[in-house]
């Protein structure tokens, strides 16, 4: 049996040196003139690759990895003591046996080597890399592949081994001692920390990250990792590009993160440009923040004074656009696309970007007392939104929550005021709206809210109002028939009427005298005067203005007051001016006030009868109704002898009998039971003219009936008399 050490044996004595970590007899074989006629150093160091167990200390078998990279193999002829390094199992082997072996086990899984003998530095890397991924992947313990990276050998390890250690392995093996209980600890092999995406592998060391945190994970994991990825793009790729745009997106959700971070941390110190990204992107991160509140706000400022630390700290300050922010914002596109990162104008690391900056946070802020608004919503409404949205959103702004507003303070008010013009003038946020718009708004807010002493302070007072006296007016009749309507009862000393009086009487009579203006006092007379009876429009709702207003017959309103107001009837001119201030007030055709005095009078005619009042009726009709007999049209005219016939045919329920029923014994007549007579018949007397005037003026067809009434009472008057 053969047993020297030769061809296909010397490739199995390897693989069993290595495995069993004797690299003193290694070193020997590998230097042995068997071993360089049978084997190449790539096989050589593969084997060392492959076979050293992972336990076994780097320092043992780096050197010789060294030595075959720089082919500075001491050579040996010691063929005997290598044959006693023989074991059994490879003695027993023929040399067609030992080949198969041996090719199958280098063979044996992906890893593999190359020798290059012209680079030896390459040569080295590329087994270190391989070593390392090999462990990582078989049991993943990073104290082992840190053996190898910070073994202490007499040899410089490579620059790229070194490079990889502090931007690869120090940052992962801190980020596990940082968080240990980091649910997916083995999300990644180690080799994908430096072939994935950087935005990946970013987001992955950041993913636990806190406000109390992030500085400290930025400086001790971030900052070397991108540095390590910058040095091996070889400047063309910005690494740090993705850790901005992690700050962008983060801030959309978690503000307070970017905030501590950016008090602390002052950016890249060896990228110049990297820095200036910095600052874009501390930019974009508040128009990226979704808060509207104050301490957000404040935080915002924080990160804008930042900004502008940073830019003067570096030499290469970009310099601001001969452009017009506002132009650059309209050629990148609409409101929707405008504000990504970073191609939004308004992130460039510019003097002017961070003074608009401050500006707009300052607006986003006054504007989120009343109504919470976002920085990014302040941005699209100075440069994307319409003349109409910005009038909308003031409206918004001025009005905020009525029911907080109605109990501010007039010094509120003028702040905000004093506010709008600014965002108008100074921040340019609101600057498509004109100095009118602004006025408009917030008059027709003060008026609706009631604040009649701060109107008259800023609009009437002045020798020269903010505000044309239309503009006024119009705003005035508006707030008044809001107020009107809201009324729940027609005292205008009280509540919503009052309000109305007050409104309407900032202008009217002493500065303007209007058609519309007189018609809206007209109807706040008559609403008044008619808060004075009890009046139900609608069954079990005592009467409102708001009915009043939508009211499409005044007349009718004061019918129904003469019918439920037992005593309403007395008071005619009171009714006739009511119904008269009515019509004009609700701007109903003028054509109506003619002969209305008649249609009154003869309402209370109709009421006083229904209250047993003739006297009354009997002087409406002669002392009233025949004064207006001229001036009525047709159609009243025919109304004009029914209410005389009305008046004269009717019978007293408490009136008595002139004339006994047949048969009846009568008794004596008591002095008051003639008085009673007397009064009859002096009423039948009355009854009897107004039934002569009936048929003085009603159609022939009627004459008939009232001559029989007539005739009725002539009767009775004769039996009187003869009695």
């Amino acid at each position: 049996m053969d047993t020297s050490v030769h061809g296909p044996r010397s490739i199995l004595l390897a693989i069993y040196l290595a495995s069993t970590s004797k690299t003193d007899e290694l070193c020997r074989l590998f230097g042995s003139a068997a071993w360089t006629a049978a084997a190449t150093p790539s096989q050589a160091l593969n084997i060392l690759l492959k076979f050293v167990p992972e336990t076994t200390e780097p320092s043992s078998y780096l050197p010789l990895v060294f030595d075959i990279a720089y082919s500075r193999l001491e050579e040996t002829d010691d063929c005997e003591g290598l044959t006693d390094l023989l074991p059994d199992w490879i003695r027993l082997l023929d040399d067609d046996a030992a080949k198969q072996v041996g090719e199958e086990l280098l063979s044996h899984g992906s890893a593999w080597v190359e020798f290059h003998e012209g680079d030896q530095q390459f040569t080295i890397t590329s087994w270190m890399f391989a070593r390392i991924y090999l462990i990582d992947s078989s049991i993943g313990v990073f104290d082992l592949i840190d053996a190898i990276v910070s073994a202490a050998i007499s040899e410089r390890l490579p620059d790229a081994v070194m490079q990889w250690r502090d931007g690869i392995l120090r940052p992962l093996q801190l980020f596990y001692v940082y968080y240990p209980t980091a649910v997916d600890k083995t999300s990644y092999q180690l080799q994908e920390y430096t072939s994935l995406n950087t935005q990946v592998i970013v987001e992955h060391f950041l993913q636990y990250s806190t406000a109390n945190t992030v500085n400290r994970d930025v400086t001790m994991i971030i900052t070397p990792y991108l540095s390590y990825k910058h040095t091996i793009s070889k400047g063309t790729e910005k690494p740090w590009d993705s850790f901005y745009r992690w700050l962008v997106v983060t801030a959309a959700t978690n503000f307070p993160i970017i905030t501590e971070l950016a008090r602390q941390w002052n950016g890249p110190e060896d990228d110049p440009s990297a820095l200036i990204d910095y600052v874009s992107a501390i930019i974009a991160s508040c128009y990226q923040c979704p808060e509207a509140r104050s301490e957000y706000f404040e935080a915002m400022h924080i990160l804008q004074k930042r900004g502008i630390y940073l830019v003067n700290m570096d030499d290469e300050v970009v310099v601001d656009d001969d452009q017009p922010i506002e132009a650059q914002m309209a050629y990148d596109g609409d409101a929707d696309s405008a504000f990504t990162f970073p191609e939004c104008p308004l992130y460039q690391a510019t003097h002017s970007n961070l003074y608009l900056l401050d500006q707009l946070i300052t607006s986003a802020a006054m504007i989120s007392v009343y109504v919470p608004t976002t920085l990014q919503s302040i941005a699209r409404l100075r440069f994307f939104a319409s003349h109409r949205a910005q009038v909308e959103f003031l409206v918004r702004v001025i009005r905020g929550n009525s029911k907080e507003f109605a109990y501010r303070d007039d010094s509120n008010w003028r702040t905000l005021r004093s506010g709008l013009r600014w965002l108008k003038s100074k921040s340019y946020v609101l600057s498509k709206l004109s100095d009118a718009d602004i006025e408009n708004a917030f008059l027709g807010a003060l008026l609706d809210f009631g604040r009649i002493n701060l109107v008259r302070e800023i609009f009437i007072d002045p020798i020269q109002s903010p505000l044309e006296l239309e503009d006024i007016e119009a705003h005035v009749l508006r707030a008044f028939r809001e107020h009107y309507d809201a009324a729940s009862n027609c005292n205008a000393t009280r509540g919503s009427l009052k309000t109305a009086s007050q409104v309407l009487h900032l202008v009217y009579p002493s500065m303007l005298e209007t058609d519309n203006l007189e018609r809206a006092e007209l109807l706040l007379k008559a609403t008044h005067e008619l808060s004075k009876y009890s009046l139900v429009l609608v069954q079990g709702v005592p009467l409102a203005p708001l009915q009043i207003r939508i009211s499409n017959d005044p007349e009718q309103i004061v019918s129904q007051l003469l019918q439920t107001n037992e005593k309403a009837y007395l008071q005619l001119d009171e009714m006739i001016s009511i119904t008269k201030n009515l019509i004009i007030g609700l701007d109903r055709p003028l054509d109506i006030l003619h002969g209305i005095e008649f249609r009154v009078i003869r309402m209370c005619v109709y009421a006083a009868l229904a209250a047993d009042d003739f006297s009354m009726a009997y002087d409406y009709c002669m002392n009233k109704l025949l004064s207006h007999a001229d001036e009525i049209n047709a159609v009243d005219k025919d109304l004009l002898w029914q209410v005389f016939f009305a008046a004269g045919r009717y019978v007293s329920p408490n009136a008595p009998s002139i004339s006994p029923s047949p048969g009846f014994q009568a008794a004596a007549r008591t002095p008051m039971m003639m008085l009673q007579l007397n009064n009859r018949m002096k009423s039948l007397r009355l009854q009897m003219e107004l039934l002569s005037r009936a048929l003085d003026i009603c159609p022939e067809r009627h004459m008939f009936e009232i001559l029989n009434i007539w005739q009725d009472y002539e009767l009775e008057v004769a039996q009187f008399t003869a009695n």
